[in-house]
């Protein structure tokens, strides 16, 4: 059951698009990239569709005489362009004359035979150009593969100190993976802690900020029986039926035994719980938001491989 839920995420992962459209040059023709993820793992494939596409109303001349697939460029993080290591398996589409109306060609490419560095860990920004017409540039971030054999823990560094959480892989496998798949991305890098219940609860993870934005993933809630204790981390549900969930996470600093089977237990804070409750008595805004007056933010989330603690109980942190 938890291998085919895991099944679902990924495919849930894969529907993730990432797409960029330039503006239309000279007769409406312009160059479409997009990607089917907005992170890739380690090794992974980087499949890259080019479109040229005429959405003008009348037939017009192709403009672009150049080889599609020569016309990528791609820097890495700090901005140095990767160089092309080989030409990629796939063929170069037939190049029509004209373009009818809504007419469009293109080709499906991995851009990680071109540049091999693609397979590595990174950040990179992808580039198309040629004859006068550009595609909108794509950011991709490479992250190491996540094992479902592994322990993890996630280190939290905020303006107010940094806590760690031991992630429940076990009671919680698709949260697991999903925490640990964000962070490693640097999706919670930046993002606020947008509420603070004094002694009671933190939430964080929120893109929007507010508490009631929308995650770049939603995958089925593990509703389960682990106890919600003092650092219990939680997924907040995304209000949908049925149950799922998606970034934000909320660490109560209260036992919480009414909510058991209502929430994803994802983690246990186990280091930094003093930091939590300073965050938590900050100064906020009046009820219902209760919003911190000066902004928190995780700052920068990493991800730890862990080893279990020996003969630990069901729902411990493993």
């Amino acid at each position: 059951m938890r291998r085919t839920a895991l099944v679902i995420l990924v495919l849930m992962l894969g529907t993730l698009a990432h797409r960029s459209v330039a503006a239309p040059a000279a007769g409406s023709v312009r160059a479409t990239m997009e990607l089917n993820q907005n992170f890739y793992y380690i090794g992974d494939p980087l499949n890259v569709r080019l479109a040229i596409t005429n959405g003008g109303a009348g037939e017009v001349t192709n403009p672009v005489k150049s080889p599609l697939f020569t016309a990528f460029t791609i820097a890495d993080a700090q901005g140095k362009a990767l160089e092309a290591a080989k030409k990629p398996d796939a063929q170069e589409p037939t190049r029509p004359a004209k373009l009818a109306p809504n007419a469009f060609y293109g080709a499906v490419v991995d851009l990680s035979q071109i540049y091999p560095q693609l397979r590595s860990k990174g950040r990179y920004t992808i580039k198309w150009s040629a004859d006068g017409l550009a595609a909108d540039e794509i950011v991709v971030t490479i992250i190491p593969k996540f094992e479902p054999s592994k322990d993890y823990s996630a280190k939290v560094e905020t303006e107010q100190g940094t806590f760690t959480i031991d992630l429940l892989k076990r009671t919680a496998p698709l949260g697991v993976k999903a925490v640990v798949d964000l962070a490693n991305a640097g999706f919670y890098d930046g993002l606020l802690i947008h509420e603070a219940r004094g002694d009671q609860l933190i939430a964080g993870g929120d893109p929007s900020g507010s508490g009631n934005g929308q995650a770049p993933m939603r995958y089925p809630a593990e509703l389960t029986a682990v106890p919600i204790v003092v650092g219990s981390v939680l997924l907040k549900p995304a209000g949908l039926a049925p149950p799922a969930n998606g970034s934000q996470f909320v660490i109560t600093l209260q036992p919480q035994p009414t909510w058991v089977g209502q929430f994803t237990v994802v983690g246990q804070v186990v280091d930094g719980l003093d930091v939590v409750k300073k965050i938590s008595n900050v100064a906020t805004s009046d009820r219902p938001s209760h919003k911190p007056l000066k902004d928190i933010h995780t700052i920068h989330v990493t991800i730890q491989e862990r080893t279990p603690a020996a003969g630990a109980a069901p729902g411990a942190a493993q």
